[in-house]
């Protein structure tokens, strides 16, 4: 399943980065105010997120649709024209899909963020206008999963495109017109198939992700395909391309929160908590080097017998302390260079002239 992702790009960016692909976008949504997408690297249902479809009105959900049973050899190929050059728009949509036809039902509709693949298999269902004519692409940078080590235990991971282009889900959207203020109300499902082999370690589901401009995303957004066929069904396929998948931090998996840090490696993300971490081997050594500097400067001849344990420090440190017991009357010559203390046993020569 797909119960959480990442969207922190302002609607101007993702055009960008969409037109870059080859996707001609005609209309964006603004950046801020209060019609703008929300946007967080936690992105969690109910939230307002952004969608591409078709650039073309919306036409009547009610209209004739195929009903017949998906099964290989019975399904048309689809409408085999090719229609014009086909533009897209983005619109901002809430995730947790609301049936058209639950505006007259006055019990409250679960909200569905997803829709498994299997399930747009068979005809009928709450699916069935969606599929045939409200089929769009839900922009995501990457999305999370979390991994069960133990029964009390989950760690949340970030899976996104290895060449860090956006991720391009499958989706299906309706809209629902509120009777006082004759507002509609667009809402977005995301579709799910079986993970790939990458990813099954961590969750037996994952989103259909589709490659911006590709044969899939562009048959996916045809206006003109009105009928469900075997093409569009046996599109709902594991990503075969390359995908990065890493353990990220717990803080993501509270709703409402938002950081950066959230689509980061866990083991960078420690990195940044401790800059010492970047150099390890540098800092070790530094550390060690600065208290072997304190320590010789503030007591050398500590040092000096915690490296050689030598009894001549000791005998240092006892002429030394005999100096300061030289009478005050004593006048010390001009000191021209600093003489070391001599072995055990061995005389100076002034003792010579006592």
């Amino acid at each position: 399943m797909c119960g959480r992702y990442s969207l922190a790009l302002p609607p101007s960016l993702i055009r960008q980065l969409l037109e870059d692909d080859g996707v001609p976008i005609t209309d964006v949504p603004d950046d801020e105010g209060f019609e703008a997408p929300h946007q967080s690297y936690n992105f969690a249902p109910g939230s307002n997120g952004v969608v591409c479809t078709a650039d073309t009105p919306h036409r009547d959900s009610r209209s004739r649709c195929n009903d017949s049973r998906i099964t290989e050899g019975e399904i048309p190929s689809g409408e085999k024209n090719d229609p014009e050059e086909v533009k897209y728009k983005l619109q901002v949509m809430k995730w947790g899909i609301v049936p058209s036809w639950s505006r007259k039902n006055t019990t409250p509709t679960p909200k569905a963020i997803n829709c498994r693949d299997d399930s747009l298999r068979t005809p009928g269902g709450m699916w069935q206008t969606m599929k045939t004519r409200k089929r769009c692409i839900v922009v995501a940078q990457g999305f999370f999963e979390w991994l069960h080590v133990s029964p009390k235990e989950k760690v949340p991971h970030f899976v996104k495109r290895r060449d860090g282009r956006l991720m391009c889900f499958a989706g299906l959207w309706d809209a629902i017109q509120h009777e006082a203020t004759g507002d509609k109300s667009y809402t977005y499902s995301i579709i799910t198939t079986s993970s790939n082999q990458q990813l099954r370690f961590l969750h037996n589901r994952m989103p259909v992700i589709f490659d911006a401009d590709s044969k899939d995303f562009r048959e996916w957004q045809n206006p003109l395909q009105t009928r469900w066929t075997y093409d569009l069904q046996s599109s709902l396929k594991p990503y075969e391309g390359e995908l990065e998948v890493y353990p990220v931090c717990k803080d993501v998996g509270k709703v409402g929160r938002s950081s950066p840090s959230f689509i980061i490696p866990l083991s960078k993300k420690d990195n940044e908590r401790d800059i010492s971490r970047f150099f390890p081997g540098i800092s070790q050594k530094s550390q060690s080097e600065g208290s072997d500097k304190v320590g010789k400067h503030e007591n050398d001849g500590d040092q000096e017998a915690s490296i050689s344990n030598a009894e001549p420090s000791s005998i240092g440190r006892a002429d030394a302390h005999k100096k300061h017991k030289i009478s005050s009357g004593y006048s010390p010559p001009p000191k021209r260079r600093q003489v070391q203390p001599g072995p055990p046993g061995v005389k100076k020569i002034t003792d010579f002239f006592g």
